[in-house]
């Protein structure tokens, strides 16, 4: 028996906090278990002299492993057993590019078009060739924004439902929408056809909001956006609103909570999800020095999440709460596609559009093995001597690999690496009040 290399411990005010990396299991630990854990690093341990409930939980929890047992060779082995799993596909697709929104830090380059029926009919085509060898299918709908669209994803969605049906195939779908074109009518949609709820980005409060998310009347967006939130909670579909940070904002981020929680009718099903405003193309350069790097966002994410906590909502607990990661995301997957307007593929969000980062065609999506596509799929922080040594590994994996991938740099640690200490505090502190 040995010590797991991923485990950590943490003194907080004199009681021992443990945390394993590869289960991602919180305890607070007695005497006994720390005299445990030092004899078996000692090799003095003897296993008739501890109780066997705490050995069996010190087992469960992976603070101590076999002696047989290679931490690494098994976290590659389940992530190669994740990554090239073909019994769910996932796809996102944009049947637009084009926005009515010009918000400053946006990504994309956007145009007019609207996805035709060629390419719609190529996406229906691959989905059938794929529907007998799969268990589920998640759709997201994604932009530009998508509702400029709604008659191609309702027309889609009904031949993928049918497709599902009669393959007995799990079917789940989502939208990522600026949400200020939202009808009625969209609600009733996005139910029969099983869109399960939207994500919506909010800014700050309406000055801030306005200034950053722009439309391009330009109308103020922020009231109507706070209605349609009502309407979709209120219709039970689930909503996130995302708050996109960065320098610009950052001190205006409690009030918008405090508007949020005054005019959200059921404001404690409404999830909140922060997320850091990055550079990653050449069109939004420009807001390069308003961005935080991972370790400043990392100090500012725990008392950002503490408060929308104590406020009642919901929270996206992946974006705080460790979580063992074979993939870093679902770009690194075998069977995830992005497929934009014109119908080419991509592995990552961030590219759609840019043509030169594509994959290839969904009319040739059988046959595609581009080296832009093999880049990703064998993308492996493992063969990186920093990351495979490091105890952060299951947690972490390498990081986001669109940050690397065109490079020879080394991966870029995630903003769990700089917080890790702070997140056992935060959960100790959480556990200890219901106790």
């Amino acid at each position: 028996m040995k010590v797991s290399k991923y485990n950590f411990i943490k003194n907080i005010n004199g009681v021992n906090v443990f945390f394993n990396a590869k289960t991602c299991a919180l305890a607070v630990v007695d005497d006994n278990f720390m005299n445990a854990l030092e004899d078996i690093e000692a090799n003095n341990f003897i296993e008739d002299n501890y109780d066997k409930k705490l050995i069996e939980d010190m087992k469960l929890s992976g603070c101590i492993i076999g002696d047989n047992v290679d931490e690494v060779r098994q976290i590659e082995f389940y992530r190669n057993l994740s990554k090239y799993d073909k019994s769910s596909l996932a796809l996102t697709l944009a049947p637009t590019l084009a926005c009515n929104f010009r918000c400053t830090y946006c990504f994309e380059n956007h145009g007019n078009k609207v996805m035709n029926e060629k390419t719609q009919d190529e996406i229906i085509s691959f989905i059938k060739n794929q529907i007998k060898n799969i268990k589920n299918l998640s759709i997201t709908w994604y932009g530009g924004e998508p509702l400029i669209a709604r008659k191609i994803i309702y027309s889609l969605s009904e031949k993928i439902l049918a497709l599902c049906e009669e393959n007995k195939v799990i079917y789940t779908s989502f939208i990522i929408t600026n949400a200020s074109l939202l009808t009625d009518q969209d609600i009733l949609l996005f139910k029969k056809y099983k869109i399960r709820g939207a994500q919506v980005t909010i800014d700050g409060p309406k000055d801030v909001h306005d200034s950053r998310r722009i439309s391009c009347n330009g109308k103020s967006t922020f009231d109507l956006l706070i209605n349609n939130v009502n309407k979709l909670l209120n219709n039970g579909l689930d909503v996130i609103v995302r708050i996109n940070v960065d320098k610009e904002n950052i001190n205006r981020i409690k009030e918008l909570i405090f508007v949020l929680k005054d005019r959200i009718d059921k404001y404690s099903k409404l999830k909140i999800d922060f997320g850091k405003v990055s550079t990653f193309t050449e069109v939004c350069k420009s807001i390069e020095k308003s961005c935080f790097d991972n370790e400043e966002y990392a100090d500012l994410l725990l008392p950002l999440t503490d408060n929308i906590i104590n406020m009642g909502f919901d929270v996206n607990k992946m974006n705080i709460y460790p979580q063992v990661k074979y993939n870093y995301c679902c770009a690194d997957y075998i069977n995830s596609f992005v497929i934009d307007v014109d119908g080419f593929i991509y592995k990552c969000w961030n590219h759609v559009g840019v043509k030169e980062k594509s994959c290839g065609h969904i009319s040739e999506m059988e046959k595609i093995t581009s080296n832009e596509y093999l880049k990703w799929i064998q993308w492996n922080p493992l063969k990186n001597k920093k990351c495979k040594e490091c105890k952060m590994l299951p947690i972490c994996m390498g990081g986001c690999p669109d940050l690397v991938i065109d490079s020879k740099n080394d991966p870029v640690c995630d903003i769990v690496k700089y917080n890790l200490d702070n997140i056992i505090k935060f959960y100790y502190e959480k556990l200890k009040g219901v106790e």
